[in-house]
Formats: C-alpha cells, structure tokens, sequence
C-alpha cells in the first residue's frame, strides 16, 4: 500500500470509531521498520483516542526518523494536532514549518498534501487559532477529487465549516451544510458531526428549531470509551445550545463529553469552554460555591496560550457577580483582544457581551449601548444573529433597547411600536399619537423612528408602500382622478419626489405639480403622505377618471 492509501485507511479507521485498531497497526508498523508515516499516523491516532502526551511522544519518533519533505510535514502536522491537547506542547514551530512545506509543495491538491492540509486545518482549529484555520481553509479544497467518497470526507467538510462558525461567519457556515452533508455517507457515524455542527451553526443564526431539528437528528453517543469524534458531537451540541441559551442542555451535554469534572479527555480550548459553560449553569443558579468550584478546574489552565482568552472570560463572569467591577472590565477586555488577534469571532462576539454586562454595572450605560449596537450591526451582517438576542437580553434590565433589524417588518417591532405603527397607518400625527396613548412627543418620535427603520424605509410614505395596499382603510372612497392624475398618484404613493415623477412620466416637474395639487384638492387631502395613504387604502387612483 502506497502511503496516501495507509493514510487512507487510518481516516477511515478515525471516522468509522476504531481508532484503536489504526494504533495498533501502526504500532507494529513503526516496530517492524522505524516508519516514521507510521509514527506519524500513531500520532493521529493517540491524539483521536484523548492520549494526548502519547500523541506527542509519536509525532517526536517520527520527526527523528522523517527523510523527506512529505513524511516530514505530516509528522509536523501530527505534533501540531497532538499539541491541541497537550498541555506541555507548543503547535510552533512545528505548526509554521508543515504549513510553509504545504505551501511549497508542486502537487498541493493531492491525496498526500490534502491529508495534510486537513490535519494542519483540524490542528489550528483545535488550537484556537482560527485565523490560521481559515488561511489553510482557503488556500485549497479540504476533499477535492482527491478524497470525494472517502468516509472521512465528511470530517473534512465539516472542518471548513467549524472554522467559519468559530470565526464568526455565520452566514458563510450556513451556505457550507448541504454540501457536508452531501459528503457524508447515508448511515455512517460522520452523520453526527455533520448534525451537530449544522446544530451549532443554527445556534449561532438564532434558530432555536432549527437546533432542535438537528439535536433529533444526531445519532446518540453511547456509553463507554469515547474518541475525538463522540466528545466532538456532544460538544458542538453543547455549543448550539448555548447559543441559544438552553443552559441546562448544554452543562448536560458538556459532562457526557468529558467522563469528568476536569474535562480530561478534551482539547485544551475544550476543556476551557466547556467548563465556562459549567460556571455560566452554575452562576444563573446563583450557586456561587458551585460556580467557583468549576472556575478553580478552569484556572489551570490559565497560563496556556489557547485558554487564556476563555479563562479570563469566565474570571469576568466571576468578578461581576462578586462586585469587583473594575477587575471583570478587566478582564473581559483583555479576552476580547485575545480573541481578535487569533480570529475567534464568535468568543470575542461573547466577550463584548460580557463587557458589557460589566460596564453596565459601573454606571456606563451609554457607552455599553453604543458599543454593543456596533456589536450587533456587524454581527447581524455575519449572520451570527445569536448576539442580537444576547445583547437586547443584556440592556434590557438598563432600560435599553437595540435598533430593530432594518428590513425586519412587523416581526422586528414591539407591542407598543405595533401600535403605533397602526396610527401612523390610520394617518395620525405624532401629537395626536402622543395624546391617544399617553406619551410625550419625543417618545412617539423614537418609536416612529424605529417602525420605519424595521421596514426599511426613511418616510412615512415609504411605510406606506412597505406595508401594501388593503391594509389602510379610508374614511370615505375618493373621488376618481383622470389617468394622468392616476399615474402621479400611483407614483407619489410609491415614495417618488416631483423630479423622479416628472422622469418616469416625461413631462416637466411643474406639470408635475399641478398634478399634485389637483389630487390633493380632488381628494381633500392635506398632504403627499395622505395622498400616498388614502392610494394604498382604496387604489382608488387604478379605477380612472
């Protein structure tokens, strides 16, 4: 068997959960001869299994014994991966030197460099690097011609995929499940991880049924020895339920993954989320023993590089409900700059809330909104709408609230705006709104504001339009107007000034005018929008003269 088969054959051992049986042989392989692809693949397979510092011993062997630039960046690809979990093991060099051999290598799309362009992916992606995933991600296809059909296919796939969510681009990840899941072979165990991560990407898109759907879908993990793939699965479902803030399901999920209290079993970034996860179950039970129990397990991790950024994430947590203000402003901070630096978009999006939750308590209401509202705008372009719900959740006890999503319609507005929306449809002014329903005028005008930012439009005319005809009813049927006048009626309606009527109609912006005036006498109207309104109630103006 060639080496790319020998690769071959492990991946399919790893996606199909024999991940043992692959050691072994790989074992016996590198005892025969000193392989050192053997060591490498040993390597893979200690890191699959949780054996992290085995990993690490294996990706040494094979190092020492590489000749060639192919077997020496797979087992550079190897130690990185090994490294993810290892607490005494650093990805660099080992990390830079496989991607720069990859990037030089003349046949980068083969089965060989493919292989190795996935683990490079899967090592950074673990690590917590996801801007070096997402370099990997595209500078090549991650199956290609090379692995199409192969079980592990999928696993590929579904590594683009992890990577665009973690970073942030949600919108990105959703348009990548169809094809992962068209990689995936009917009945395989690689149908978990392609639900599961479709799971963690509708979590983090706001779509509480749709995380639901896949939690149906995803086959149960049983009991017993677990391997990368199994935590991989109840974890990325531990993640999408967070995300939509089903805190009980996702602690659930997080002590299935991990066997343990300390999460052994799990990468490092793993280890470090999930007991986040723990703290944030334990903080809304307002259990604070509970709460610092799991921080002390997290706190171990603190000096490593990868868990840093979420260790002083949690600490901000912590430190606010205890009252030390200033300390968690902190800390959320230097999380936040972590998280950007290494491209961990949906942490950093985490660690903005959590600053703000923080700021909010010391007095800075203001500047939190206004940072969390730019939060949210770039968030909302992503498609990570999951912090849309965090953020309002976040302002709304400092009697705050966000812009509606623009474009949202009546979906995006609130009871009180509904109904003013409906008076501003009836034709009412903001004075006479202010009187009917007992507020002051500049409260009328910020909710106005708000009804024509979520249908997207910058007039009352354009909410008009927006809303579409039979939905405003008349006081009484208008008199008909000629054909001509009906066309500036209908176009007026439609938001258009003088100038654009006068360039749609060819005639000139003063026969414009006394276009409009008659309208406005024939229908005893006082103005455009009532013109625009009394159109959309009857299209009265399509009857003629």
């Amino acid at each position: 068997m060639d080496r790319a088969g020998w690769v071959g054959e492990v991946f399919a051992h790893l996606g199909h959960g024999t991940a043992p049986v692959a050691a072994t042989e790989c074992a016996a392989a590198w005892d025969a001869d000193r392989d050192p692809v053997a060591a490498a693949l040993a390597a893979v397979c200690g890191f699959w299994q949780g054996d992290f510092a085995g990993a690490t011993a294996w990706a040494e062997r094979a190092l020492a014994e590489s000749g060639d630039d192919e077997t020496r960046a797979l087992a550079l690809a190897a130690a990185a991966l090994a490294s993810a979990g290892d607490p005494d093991a650093r990805p660099e060099p080992a990390w830079s030197t496989a991607w720069a051999l990859l990037e030089a290598a003349p046949d980068a799309d083969s089965a060989w460099w493919t292989s190795i362009r996935y683990l490079l992916a899967e090592s950074a992606l673990v690590g917590a690097r996801l801007a070096d995933a997402q370099r990997v991600v595209a500078s090549g296809p991650m199956v290609g011609t090379a692995w199409a059909g192969h079980p592990f296919a999928a696993m590929m796939v579904a590594c683009a995929v992890r990577t665009a969510v973690f970073s942030g681009q949600i919108d990105r990840a959703t348009a990548l499940i169809e094809p992962m899941r068209a990689a995936t072979e009917p009945g395989s165990r690689l149908e978990g991880v392609v639900e599961a991560v479709a799971g963690l990407v509708l979590g983090n898109a706001d779509d509480a049924s749709g995380v639901s759907r896949s939690r149906e879908l995803t086959p149960v993990v049983g009991d017993g020895d677990r391997d990368f793939v199994d935590r991989g699965v109840l974890l990325l479902l531990a993640f999408g339920a967070i995300a939509i803030g089903d805190i009980p399901t996702a602690a659930r999920l997080v002590f299935q993954a991990g066997d343990d209290g300390d999460l052994g079993a799990c990468t490092i970034i793993d280890r470090a989320l999930g007991l986040e996860m723990l703290v944030v179950a334990a903080l809304a039970e307002e259990d604070l023993p509970a709460a610092e129990t799991w921080l002390a397990n997290l706190m171990t991790l603190a000096e490593h590089p990868t868990s840093a950024p979420t260790v002083d994430r949690v600490r901000s947590r912590y430190l606010l409900v205890v009252g030390d203000v200033e300390a968690a402003v902190a800390a959320a901070t230097a999380s936040i700059e972590a998280c950007r630096a290494q491209g961990r978009g949906i942490e950093a999006a985490e660690g903005e809330i959590v600053l703000a939750r923080a700021r909010i308590a010391g007095n800075d209401v203001a500047g939190a909104s206004r940072d969390l509202r730019a939060l949210v705008n770039a968030s909302d372009a992503s498609g990570h709408r999951a912090v849309r719900r965090s953020a309002a959740s976040t302002l709304q006890p400092a009697r705050r609230r966000l812009p509606p999503v623009a474009g949202g319609g009546w979906e995006a507005l609130s009871e009180r705006e509904r109904e003013i929306a409906r008076c501003v449809l009836d034709g009412l002014e903001v004075d006479q709104i202010a009187t009917d329903l007992f507020l002051s005028p500049a409260t009328v005008r910020t909710h106005v504001s708000r009804v024509l930012c979520a249908f997207g439009v910058p007039t009352r005319i354009g909410l008009l339009a927006a809303v579409g005809e039979g939905r405003v009813a008349p006081a009484s049927v208008p008199t008909p107007l000629s054909p001509r006048q009906s066309e500036v009626a209908r176009l007026v309606a439609g938001g258009a000034s003088n100038q654009q009527v006068a360039d749609e109609l060819g005639i000139s912006v003063k026969g414009v005018e006394k276009h409009v005036g008659d309208i406005l006498e024939r229908w005893n109207a006082g103005s455009r929008f009532e013109v625009a309104r009394i159109w959309w109630g009857s299209g009265a103006g399509q009857r003629g003269a």
